[in-house]
């Protein structure tokens, strides 16, 4: 089949599958996604994941993919967007080529790499991102000419693509920026405004209603080969082809800033040029290179090696880098019981991270974990895991009673880069961690004094993903160590949400404020300021239990109407 659309939806297909059988499986960036689409489909009226980190916004990940992948499932939500993108990259290549074919079918072959990397929000995003751009390359030529009518659909409905591409990822919101800045250069203006406006927009919104802060590493290959292959693009590419020579300029310049500014895209960068390096190169090909033995055509080949390379070469080291051990799949009852036997939900457990994440999405539906699988949110509040040589048996356990962590799980598999330090210091024998169970796979640890979740004389009784249940012995202020949201609010035991008391009114059933910000470790790298900890207050007017939440309810959270408390 030699169709130009048909050819590539139908290798796609083939492709995802055999990903799917061959391939897939719960580590690296799918655990993550299934950690989230689980979480969303226990707690969906929830805007507050408290097993990660302490406390994380769903939204703060993405708007929509959590909640389409507790839906359709995070297999078939990435299998589908990658057959569905394959057919938009096709339809776009046939309008604007005479010979689409190959690098239609490259792009098939792109959109599985992705798979096998497990970026599943990034693929819906890339689903509707290349819907926006479809209206404006691939618009039916029969409109081009239309009426104004036709005119303002054509810009609504790029709009509106480029708001959803952000709501599922907004990293390939940011890629449509890059193609809207090309088209502006290009003096396309209004084409670039329908793709500009939306996704701006849509990253502010969230960052106002649901707060997240972090920075992601970059290591230099992530600048050099997105680099490279944006010069490829722009030296290679025929010169009529402005707006995707100007289109390699403004990514080259955002590769280079994003090295040089700390910010959470960091390494995220390289994902435009992995998905669509080749696919540019070999669609230029035919039309630039008349002798593959000339200069011109040998440094095609050069440049589509080089790329073809690191896009085969990416994916291939995350399949085999984060498959999990047999350990995470069969063998984790064991250690599950047991956590349960050591009544571990009234607290926090640290697993030392393992190279696959799987216990990001392995555990977290049992206990709620000091950390997870977000490298923005590690790099924010546990800086201490990425100070090279930095972390300390001392440092390890101040960080361990300022989390409120009562036990420590240590995995046989290889461990994440950011927990070899810390795989070494439990595993040497610290004399404030007593290992109290021991598996083929696994070692627990209690460790011997731990802060509490809340500050006596109130306990927690249960730490939960999607709630925390206090008991308070007598009126007064709690310190919860939750980092402060301000969704969070109390619920009745059916899970309604408390109101909160007026002002100038009694405080009658209780409420939160934020608690004044404690200094929690030394600046982390590339910082001056130190680590602050901004916990919950719960202002308990009697004894009793409080249960604190965060549902999805305007105005947010039962928030004490008299400003910021102290913590005692």
């Amino acid at each position: 089949m030699r169709h130009p659309v048909a050819a590539p939806v139908l290798l796609a297909t083939v492709l995802h599958l055999l990903w799917l059988w061959l391939l897939a499986s719960g580590g690296g960036d799918l655990a993550a996604q299934d950690a989230w689409a689980e979480f969303v489909g226990e707690h969906p009226d929830s805007a507050y994941n408290l097993a990660w980190y302490g406390g994380l916004h769903p939204i703060s990940y993405s708007v929509l993919s959590p909640y389409l992948m507790a839906w359709l499932g995070v297999r078939t939500t990435l299998i589908l967007a990658g057959i569905l993108s394959a057919g938009l990259l096709a339809l776009i290549l046939r309008r604007v080529l005479n010979r689409p074919l190959a690098p239609a079918l490259w792009g098939a072959f792109s959109f599985t790499c992705n798979a096998a990397s497990g970026r599943v929000t990034f693929a819906l995003g890339v689903l509707f991102a290349l819907g926006a751009v479809a209206m404006v390359w691939a618009w039916p030529r029969r409109w081009w000419r239309g009426s104004g009518k036709l005119r303002y659909a054509r810009g609504a409905a790029a709009a509106v693509l480029a708001a959803l591409a952000t709501t599922g990822s907004p990293v390939a919101g940011l890629f449509l920026e890059v193609v809207a800045a090309a088209l502006f250069l290009d003096r396309r203006r209004q084409a670039a405004y329908s793709l500009a406006v939306a996704p701006p927009v849509v990253v502010v919104l969230s960052a106002v209603f649901f707060p997240f802060q972090g920075l992601q590493p970059i290591p230099w290959w992530s600048v050099l080969f997105p680099l490279a292959g944006a010069v490829s693009a722009f030296l290679l590419v025929p010169r009529t082809w402005r707006t995707v020579r100007l289109g390699a300029l403004v990514y080259s310049a955002g590769t280079v800033l994003t090295w040089f500014i700390p910010s959470q895209v960091g390494s995220n960068v390289e994902r435009l040029s992995l998905l669509f390096g080749v696919v540019i190169l070999l669609a230029a090909a035919p039309l630039v290179v008349r002798d593959w033995r000339s200069r011109r055509g040998v440094a095609m080949i050069v440049a589509l090696v080089v790329a073809a390379g690191w896009q085969l070469g990416k994916p291939a080291y995350d399949v085999f880098a984060t498959t999990p051990d047999d350990a995470w799949t069969g063998e984790l009852r064991p250690l599950v019981q047991q956590l349960k036997h050591v009544d571990a939900s009234r607290g926090r457990v640290e697993v030392v991270p393992v190279r696959s994440h799987r216990e990001a999405s392995a555990l977290a539906p049992y206990v709620n974990l000091a950390r997870g699988w977000n490298r923005q949110a590690d790099t924010d509040r546990n800086p201490v895991f990425y100070e090279n040589g930095g972390l300390t048996p001392k440092r390890y356990h101040e960080w361990l009673r300022r989390w409120a962590v009562r036990f420590v799980v240590l995995p046989s598999s290889p461990p994440d880069g950011a927990g070899v330090e810390e795989a070494e210091i439990v595993r040497a024998g610290q004399p404030y961690l007593k290992e109290i169970w021991s598996g083929v796979h696994w070692r627990l640890f209690r460790v011997d004094d731990p802060l509490p979740m809340a500050d006596p004389p109130a306990s927690v009784e249960h730490a939960g993903a999607g709630q925390v249940k206090v008991r308070v012995r007598k009126p007064g202020a709690v310190l919860v160590r939750i980092p402060w949201s301000p969704w969070l609010g109390l619920v009745d035991a059916r899970g309604r949400r408390i109101e909160a008391p007026a002002p100038g009114r009694p405080n009658l059933q209780g409420c939160v404020r934020q608690a004044r910000p404690q200094v929690g470790g030394p600046p982390p790298p590339g910082r001056d300021e130190p680590v602050l900890d901004t916990w919950t207050l719960l202002e308990a007017p009697r004894p009793g239990t409080y249960r604190l939440a965060a549902p999805y309810k305007l105005p947010r959270g039962t928030t004490c109407p008299d400003g910021t408390g102290t913590a005692r």
